[in-house]
């Protein structure tokens, strides 16, 4: 079902512009001397489908997490506080994800030997 999902939203005819007249706000708040900018935690379909529905030019800044990594999401470790929005969302994308103060108390205990060591375990066994 995720597999069927993540193809369906590759396609363009998946997606529409949510107002039409987003263009007209976003050109005047840059206008208005405001940069903007998108940072997301999407996968590497966002880029692209900007430029499809051709509103990639409307922002300053496009910084996608799995692009600025360069590695797929089986691939990365996401540590966060919140069960339900940083673990269960970060799974069901298909990355590992460690809970603040249940998986993982401090940052030296993130940067341990054991938990590196799995995290690149991990990201070897993706890349084969």
């Amino acid at each position: 079902m995720s597999r069927c999902l993540t193809t369906r939203y590759r396609e363009l005819k998946a997606w529409d512009l949510c107002h039409p007249n987003a263009e007209n706000v976003f050109k005047a708040l840059k206008e208005a001397g405001l940069k903007l900018a998108i940072v997301s935690n999407f996968d590497t379909r966002l880029t692209p489908l900007l430029r499809a529905l051709k509103c990639d030019h409307w922002f300053d800044a496009l910084d996608v997490s799995s692009e600025l990594l360069g590695v797929e999401p089986e691939g990365a470790v996401h540590a966060g506080d919140d069960r339900r929005n940083d673990i269960w969302g970060i799974r069901d994308a298909g990355c590992d994800a460690w809970l603040w103060g249940s998986d993982v108390h401090s940052f030296k205990e993130v940067t341990s030997p054991d938990n590196i060591r799995e995290t690149k375990i991990m990201a070897e066994a993706v890349t084969k």
